[in-house]
């Protein structure tokens, strides 16, 4: 079974085991697609973490309750403790109607069990590795147009900047693929990735504009987390002097010269010996900004 990225997956239908050993947000997209071509017509679906006794093992190997036809989805098979390997052969061999998909991690692949399990008859399926020639940005956009899916240019963007390892954007673009019910939003990647909101100091710049006094809380907020204070204000001068130069007046002229005077003298007291003087004037300039903009506003 080939698919829109060009390499070759087990089909359902032809293989009583299939091993996904690989990085999880792989493992649990393919998986979905495997669970969706084998579920319904009456089979029963078991699922099993982690199983703590071979008897425990056999018997979800075995048949259902209701039905002979089974589905059994079987996670994390590198932390059996048991040796599983007599119960895998003797189960590739029967001719009972049980399918089992079992995940597990890929250093799970260069283990003598893993080697035994293949020989056995186990499928065992090995992903898609990403073009090394393609940014991580170009590697989204692809996978995305590949498969006919859509994402938001600020979802897209904070894949590329939060992700660094390729083989894990990959996982990640094809999980979020798997669930999305239409575009993809910063909100799904926060989900699906497992990060974090972060506010930053362009958040905070665009509340002062806005003339919205909790731009305040989110500087502390992005200087508590550790953000370097010149960073800080690197990003501040940005987002004004971009707001500015757009001239949708959204300050007053002596306002904006205020911010843009109180913002250098920070840079210079952080780069001197007055770090905290520094920090002070930081939010003198934010909160000039946002009086400033609810003054224009009246």
């Amino acid at each position: 079974m080939s698919n829109k990225f060009g390499y070759e997956l087990p089909e359902p239908e032809k293989a009583k085991m299939i091993l996904f050993a690989g990085q999880e947000a792989l493992a649990s997209h393919f998986m979905r697609k495997f669970k969706k071509g084998l579920e319904g017509g009456g089979r029963e679906v078991a699922e099993l973490s982690d199983p703590s006794s071979s008897l425990q093992l056999q018997e979800a190997l075995g048949t259902g309750l209701f039905s002979s036809s089974k589905l059994l989805v079987l996670k994390g098979l590198q932390d059996v403790k048991f040796d599983f390997s007599r119960i895998f052969r003797e189960f590739l061999k029967s001719d009972s109607d049980v399918v089992c998909l079992a995940t597990a991690d890929s250093k799970f692949l260069r283990t003598r069990a893993a080697k035994d399990l293949e020989a056995a008859g186990c499928e065992i399926v090995r992903y898609p590795q990403p073009d090394n020639y393609l940014s991580r940005r170009e590697m989204i956009k692809k996978l995305f147009e590949s498969e006919g899916g859509k994402i938001e240019p600020k979802a897209a963007a904070l894949l590329e900047r939060s992700v660094e390892d390729c083989s894990l954007i990959v996982g990640f673009c094809l999980q979020l693929l798997s669930d999305a019910r239409g575009p993809v939003t910063q909100q799904d990647v926060f989900a699906v990735t497992g990060l974090s909101p972060k506010i930053t100091a362009f958040d905070a710049a665009r509340k002062a504009l806005a003339g919205d006094r909790g731009a305040l809380a989110d500087l502390r907020e992005v200087l508590s987390s550790g953000e370097p204070p010149i960073a800080v204000i690197g990003a501040l001068d940005y987002k004004l002097r971009e707001q500015c130069l757009k001239g949708e007046g959204a300050l007053p002229p002596a306002a904006w010269a205020q911010s843009f005077s109180l913002l250098s003298r920070a840079n210079l007291a952080l780069t001197s010996s007055s770090p905290q003087e520094g920090i002070d004037l930081i939010y003198e300039a934010l909160m000039g900004v946002c009086e400033g903009a609810k003054c224009r506003k009246r």
